[in-house]
């Protein structure tokens, strides 16, 4: 179930983060939803900005020239398994293996438009040539 970060009236966590262990495998992962509880007529009246934290990849997890994508999905009300989600952001953030390195910790902020849907999530994809990654998390945080 996803995590609630508050009502439509702006009381809300002071900070809700939900992460997922990075895939095993080339594929991908998926953060819990969280909860904006916005509608269609966008009731989220909160000031609320999202962060994504991308961990820091061993040239294991990602050799030269693989990629790691970091995407942000949203859900409607009534949806919150996802069943039909849409990307509003199909690379917020993209590691590449490079130098012989991994690839280096990173972080995108957002803010979602008033009319997204109720649920967002992050899913993180690792191309075909990256490792097993599961040692390593992302997150996705809601500032309010």
């Amino acid at each position: 179930m996803p995590a609630n970060i508050g009502t439509p009236l702006g009381r809300q966590d002071g900070q809700l983060t939900q992460s997922v262990a990075l895939p095993a495998a080339p594929g991908s992962a998926y953060t819990p939803g969280i909860d904006t509880r916005n509608t269609l007529h966008g009731s989220f009246l909160a000031r609320t900005e999202f962060v994504i934290s991308a961990p820091a990849l061993t040239t294991a997890e990602a050799p030269n020239g693989d990629t790691v994508t970091y995407a942000v999905q949203v859900a409607q009300d009534g949806d919150s398994a996802f069943a039909s989600p849409t990307t509003i952001n199909a690379a917020a953030i993209v590691q590449t293996g490079a130098g012989g390195a991994g690839a280096p910790a990173a972080t995108a902020r957002f803010r979602l438009p008033t009319n997204f849907g109720r649920y967002v999530r992050l899913e993180v994809t690792t191309g075909a040539g990256c490792g097993n990654c599961s040692a390593s998390s992302a997150s996705l945080s809601a500032l309010c």
